[in-house]
């Protein structure tokens, strides 16, 4: 059986990595509401605070997904069944695509951010 630690740590890692997804959406309607294709204008003050707040708590997720996803990789429970071979195939091919997306998203975040 699993440690509570690694119970609550794969829980931390799914919920930050869909709090990320919600702060870049919440990002992206915040620029449209702006119109497009400039940066969130600084004379509309609170789409420009709600825009930076945003855009530091994607931030803070990214880096907890990091360290709760490193923390997930220590953990080696319940994968007795599996075929390890395709499951560590599964989790490349997994992390490959989400962390192009991820990396991808993020890039353009800072990009809108320092524009």
């Amino acid at each position: 059986m699993r440690s509570w630690f690694f119970i609550i740590n794969y829980f931390a890692h799914d919920f930050f990595s869909a709090f990320w997804l919600a702060c870049f959406i919440v990002l992206i309607i915040l620029r449209q509401s702006a119109g497009l294709p400039g940066p969130v204008p600084a004379d509309s003050a609170l789409a420009h605070e709600l825009f930076q707040l945003f855009f530091w708590l994607q931030m803070i997720s990214l880096g907890l997904i990091a360290v709760t996803g490193y923390l997930r990789s220590k953990d080696t429970g319940g994968r007795a069944a599996q075929d390890p071979a395709k499951a560590k195939q599964f989790l490349i091919v997994k992390h490959a695509v989400l962390g192009t997306f991820f990396l991808a998203a993020t890039g353009i975040s800072v990009v809108w951010y320092m524009g």
